[in-house]
């Protein structure tokens, strides 16, 4: 499977669990109007249980407001739909959302693939579309006004890790490792570019995703002679790399794009990994102050949160708040709203604002270090007001 966005990198598990299948609603009497969000993910099949964490996710965003609503004031809900992961599935669906004029605006898709062949479907509908799971450059390069994507891109995510870390830990020469796949390649690009703007000595190597020899990469990785070295991808795919090296007698220090965020990597690679910096755009709830209540009814009515369901979550909140804001009725008031630079939204997962492109305008990164306890936070790219 392709890179499935930050899904198989992180949605998979870090972290936090999969949310509960509960339903808490909480409706306010006397309220003359019902908004829908619709999520469309894959409901059913092998990747049914990441789907379900973005369905929970705008679940929990619209029961929490839905529960602090004045009298007859709209509420909101979910409209889920169930794209199976195939293209075809997840045009028709968009399709059936944009006939609905209770809808709003869109939360998906899962997988990057199919987000990207989805987006002429979204945009000739003017339904706005939140992405909540796909890091992905290309999605907010094709000039779609409708797009809104929350965590933070790949090349951006290469940039800010080498600004970030190589300053700290100032190797001789930096190799970004990828492979010829969907995901990793930007991030590997930009790490390097950006660490040649601060004059950094930085490389890049790639080796085939198609039956790699983890063996001979190393091989190939220790005849550059490293002393930090980077892996732009998933764990699955590059982790077994990492212990090739370890066996062939690498002693650098690594880092590791949000494609490590996860839990496989602390349980099969957390060895050969330990003292490794990963970066994520999920960043520390619970260094969050402001997130206290709203994370704790998250985990009263639906369990633990997880990276997908945090996202899903701070999608919502921005629907919520921009059609509140301008008191939008249809998804074309509420499109042109999100549209509008000044907009600036407060949500779990921080505080977002987009510019032309769809991106974040200020983004963010959070890194963690692998250690016997597991993720321990240690730092953000740049200082914000979110995170203590």
């Amino acid at each position: 499977m392709k890179r499935s966005g930050f899904l198989a990198a992180t949605a998979a598990t870090l972290a936090f669990g999969i949310a509960k299948q509960a339903r808490a609603q909480f409706v306010t009497p006397g309220i003359s109007q019902e908004f829908m969000i619709a999520v469309n993910a894959p409901l059913s099949g092998p990747l049914q249980s990441y789907g379900q964490q973005l369905v929970t996710g705008v679940q929990a965003a619209c029961d929490e407001n839905n529960r602090y609503a004045a009298p007859l004031q709209a509420v909101f809900n979910v409209r889920s739909f169930d794209d199976q992961n195939t293209l075809a599935v997840a045009t028709t669906n968009v399709s059936l959302a944009a006939a609905d004029p209770s809808v709003l605006a869109v939360v998906g898709n899962l997988s990057s693939d199919i987000t990207l062949n989805a987006l002429p479907f979204y945009a000739n509908s003017g339904l706005p579309l939140l992405v909540a799971a796909s890091t992905d450059d290309t999605i907010t390069s094709r000039g779609y006004r409708n797009v809104f994507r929350l965590p933070t891109k790949d090349s951006t995510e290469g940039a800010l890790f080498a600004r970030t870390i190589l300053p700290i830990v100032k190797p001789k020469l930096a190799l970004a490792v990828t492979q010829d796949s969907s995901y990793g390649t930007s991030v590997a690009q930009a790490f390097v570019q950006q660490a040649g703007t601060q004059r950094f000595h930085a490389d890049g190597y790639t080796f085939p995703s198609a039956s790699p020899n983890y063996e001979a990469a190393a091989r190939s990785v220790l005849d550059r002679l490293p002393d930090y070295v980077f892996l732009c991808g998933k764990s699955g795919d590059l982790g077994p790399l990492a212990i090739e090296l370890r066996k062939a007698g690498y002693t650098g220090g690594f880092g590791a794009s949000d494609g490590f965020y996860n839990k496989e990597t602390l349980d099969t690679f957390g060895t050969a990994l330990q003292g490794a910096t990963v970066s994520s755009s999920f960043a520390p709830l619970s260094r969050a102050s402001s997130d206290f209540q709203t994370l704790s009814d998250f985990e009263r009515y639906y369990g633990d949160i997880t990276v997908l369901s945090a996202f899903a979550y701070a999608a919502a909140q921005i629907v919520i708040t921009a059609t509140r804001q301008v008191t939008a009725t249809s998804h074309t008031a509420l499109l042109q709203a999100l549209q509008q630079p000044s907009m600036s939204y407060t949500t779990l997962a921080g505080p977002f604002s987009f510019s032309f492109t769809g991106d974040p305008i200020d983004p963010n990164l959070y890194f963690y270090s692998i250690d016997k306890d597991g993720f321990t936070y240690q730092r953000q790219a740049h200082p914000s007001g979110f995170v203590l």
